[in-house]
C-alpha cells in the first residue's frame, strides 16, 4: 500500500481514477482541484473535478467529494455540498462515500446531486506511488495523474508530386495531483514534458523524438471573465488542440 498519502487521500485518487474509466473522453478530470469561489472569493478545494476537455467552458462543471469515513451521509453533508457546488458554479455533484447515506440525504440531495458507494476494499490493489514524479521544481510529493490520452495526427505534404504522409501519435496527458502542472508523456520517445500555464514567455516544449507538433500552456477566460489553466498540442500546420485543462 502506498505509504505516501494518508489514506483518506488514496480514497479521493481511487474516486478519481475510477471516474477517468468510466467518462466520455471529451471530459477530463483533476484531482484536488482549486477554484475561486464565485460567492466567497476565496479558493475552494475541490476532491475531484470534472469539465469539458476541448473548451474554455466553464458552464458545465461536475464536482465530487469522496468522504472517507465509517459513518453514512447525512442531510448536513448534502446541504453542505450544496453550499460548495453553488460557490464554484457546479451543475452536477457527486458524494461518494464507503459507508452509504441516510434516507433524509438521499431526499434532499435530489436531482442535482448524486450519492455513490465505493467500497473501501477497492484501495487494496490501488497505489498512486508508482504514478510518475511531478516535474515540477519545488513540488516534492506530487504525482502525475493521467486523465486523457489524445492521438496526433498530422498530414505531411511532400515537395513533390509523392502522396502525402500522415504521421500519428499518442501521448498521455494528466496533471500534478498535489500543484496541478500539466504534464505529457510521449509514447514514442517515452519523454514526460511538464508545461508552465503562468510562464508568458514559454515557447512550447518538443519531446525527443520531434515531432511535428509541441506543447503549450496558458490561462484562458471565459466568456463571463472566469479563468481556467489549458494544455494546447500546436500543430505545425498551424492547428492548436485543446487536451486538458483545470478551472482557477
Amino acid at each position: 500500500m502506498n505509504q505516501e498519502m494518508p489514506e483518506w487521500k488514496l480514497y479521493e485518487r481511487l474516486v478519481a481514477r475510477m471516474l477517468v474509466e468510466q467518462l466520455e473522453t471529451d471530459l477530463c478530470v483533476t484531482p484536488n482541484a482549486y477554484i475561486v469561489g464565485r460567492i466567497t472569493g476565496v479558493p475552494r478545494q475541490i476532491d475531484v473535478l470534472i469539465e469539458t476537455r476541448h473548451d474554455t467552458d466553464n458552464s458545465r462543471r461536475i464536482i465530487v467529494d469522496a468522504k472517507k469515513r465509517s459513518r453514512k451521509i447525512d442531510v448536513k453533508d448534502v446541504e453542505s455540498f450544496r453550499g460548495l457546488m453553488e460557490d464554484v458554479g457546479a451543475t452536477h455533484g457527486y458524494l461518494v462515500s464507503p459507508a452509504g447515506y441516510t434516507k433524509a440525504a438521499g431526499k434532499r440531495a435530489q436531482a442535482a446531486v448524486s450519492i455513490r458507494i465505493v467500497p473501501l476494499d477497492r484501495l487494496e490493489d490501488f497505489d498512486p506511488s508508482t504514478w510518475p514524479r511531478c516535474q515540477r521544481e519545488g513540488c516534492k510529493h506530487g504525482r502525475v495523474f493521467w486523465d486523457g490520452y489524445p492521438e496526433l495526427t498530422v498530414v505531411l505534404r511532400p515537395l513533390d508530386d509523392s502522396e502525402p504522409v500522415h504521421q500519428s501519435s499518442v501521448h498521455y496527458v494528466g496533471k500534478c495531483d498535489r500543484c496541478g502542472r500539466f504534464h505529457v508523456r510521449c509514447l514514442v520517445c517515452n519523454d514526460i514534458l511538464a508545461p508552465p500555464e503562468d510562464d508568458e514567455d514559454d515557447c512550447g516544449h518538443q519531446c525527443s523524438c520531434r515531432p511535428p507538433w509541441f506543447w503549450l500552456a496558458s490561462i484562458e477566460e471565459d466568456e463571463d471573465g472566469h479563468d481556467s489553466a489549458e494544455l494546447h498540442a500546436c500543430l505545425m500546420t498551424g492547428r492548436v488542440i485543446t487536451v486538458d485543462r483545470r478551472s482557477l
